[in-house]
């Protein structure tokens, strides 16, 4: 249960940065890259591989933020890749199991 919260906090976290970040560029960047150095140390770890999950897709959002600010449309695109595979594995690893029992 408390693995649960923690997700739903992340998640939460994700939206609200989306909403606080879109006018602080800078800030949007340098939180993309910490979320992505945390999900893929998250990843590489013994953790459960749905926090690593989380921690690329707060990622993924900063940066498509940040893209779509610059209009930097091949990141913007990578970034929306990435969001689909981030989506797949909190599924595969935390959302799924969750859901379907």
């Amino acid at each position: 249960m408390l693995i649960d919260l923690f997700y739903f906090g992340v998640l939460g976290i994700c939206v609200l940065m989306l909403l606080w970040f879109c006018t602080m560029p800078p800030l949007v960047q340098f939180s993309g890259a910490v979320f992505g150095i945390a999900g893929a140390a998250l990843l590489a770890t013994a953790n459960p591989p749905a926090a690593g999950f989380a921690a690329f897709l707060a990622s993924n959002i900063c940066w498509m933020v940040f893209s779509v600010r610059g209009r930097l449309w091949g990141l913007f695109t990578q970034q929306i890749a990435f969001l689909i595979t981030s989506v797949v594995g909190l599924w595969n690893w935390w959302l799924g199991p969750l859901v379907l029992g």
